[in-house]
């Protein structure tokens, strides 16, 4: 298999652990914390891209920006966000992640271990270090060039 043909695999691949996922996420979040939810403070919490916009995120989640502005909108009357004006520009607003947020974030990732422990013990130490390694390298590319 060629390079292309080996890096469209492991796309494929990825999409596919990604639907996987979102059923894993379907099944084992608390009810006040959809899917669309957990994702956008899971975002939030370990990319580097804090300062964006409802805009940027909608373009990077891939939804509508009314779409985004409902998550948003539903975070923030949970108390999970906090929503603050750019100083530079008054009509763009920010996230921030209040410790309410931080703390549903937290619970609804210690649920979701518990189905993947299984799946971790497949695996070695070493595997998942270096899966991590290159998964993370990838996600800051993609960071980086979108």
């Amino acid at each position: 298999m060629n390079k292309t043909k080996l890096t469209t695999a492991i796309f494929r691949e990825i999409g596919i652990i990604h639907e996987r996922m979102d059923a894993i996420l379907r099944d084992e979040l608390p009810a006040e914390l959809p899917a669309s939810q957990f994702k956008l403070l899971n975002h939030h919490l370990y990319t580097s891209n804090t300062n964006e916009t409802a805009t940027e995120l909608a373009h990077n989640f891939h939804v509508s920006l009314s779409a985004m502005s409902q998550i948003i909108k539903q975070l923030n009357n949970k108390g999970f966000v906090e929503i603050q004006t750019r100083s530079q520009d008054a009509r763009k607003k920010t996230l921030t992640i209040t410790k309410l947020g931080r703390g549903i974030h937290q619970q609804a990732v210690a649920k979701i271990d518990l189905d993947i422990k299984g799946f971790a013990n497949n695996f070695s130490l070493a595997d998942m270090q270096q899966l991590y390694k290159l998964s993370h390298q990838c996600r800051v590319y993609f960071e980086d060039h979108t």
